[in-house]
């Protein structure tokens, strides 16, 4: 195996990016799309926890709550009130990963920018530095090299090591917020299904 570094040309490094910048393209619609369903899942949440609470606050108004049949609804529907409640908290973290990936999107493009400046602040100094010999310019490129890992490689990595990361526990409490919202429906027709 040999040392030598492999040779990317033009062409390759610009499909390679041609199909980066589509995928984060996909990325991001993916989230906007799953922020959109949790945003109705959201609304959907809280309006059902205000019909539920209204329901048994009207059933234990009633004077003949203590022997009333209902009594047992009620008990369902503060389950249900209670599994409303559960996936709403787990809808909001799915919106608070969303917007910290975001954010995340936005410090590797601030990253990715610097590197950009960088890359051409060094290519600007070598080309108007008259006398700069074959050594100088290869010094130059080992530090342009190492400025470059430090300021630009490693910063992006630990972006995309807590994207990944956040994204991962978006899909999860997606799923537990989905999970409890049917859930309730269950024990909503479950209860329905006693009070007939």
């Amino acid at each position: 195996m040999s040392d030598d570094p492999i040779k990317i040309s033009p062409e390759q490094l610009s499909g390679i990016r041609l199909a980066l910048k589509e995928y984060e393209g996909e990325f991001r619609r993916s989230i906007e799309t799953s922020t959109g369903f949790f945003e109705k899942l959201f609304a959907l949440d809280a309006a059902l926890m205000g019909v539920a609470a209204t329901v048994v606050m009207a059933i234990m108004a009633r004077s003949e709550y203590p022997t009333c049949p209902l009594r047992e609804a009620v008990r369902g529907l503060v389950v249900i009130f209670n599994l409303l409640g559960f996936s709403l908290v787990f809808a909001v973290i799915h919106h608070f990963l969303a917007v910290n990936i975001a954010a995340n999107d936005a410090a590797y493009a601030d990253v990715d920018l610097t590197g950009a400046g960088m890359r051409e602040t060094f290519q600007i100094a070598l080309a108007n530095t008259p006398g700069v010999g074959e050594v100088a310019t290869a010094q130059a490129e080992v530090v342009k090299g190492m400025m470059h890992q430090k300021l630009v490689t490693e910063p992006q990595k630990k972006i995309v090591t807590a994207k990944q990361r956040k994204h991962r526990c978006m899909k999860i409490s997606g799923n537990i917020s989905i999970g409890a919202f049917l859930l309730a429906y269950f024990f909503l027709a479950l209860c329905s299904w006693r009070i007939w």
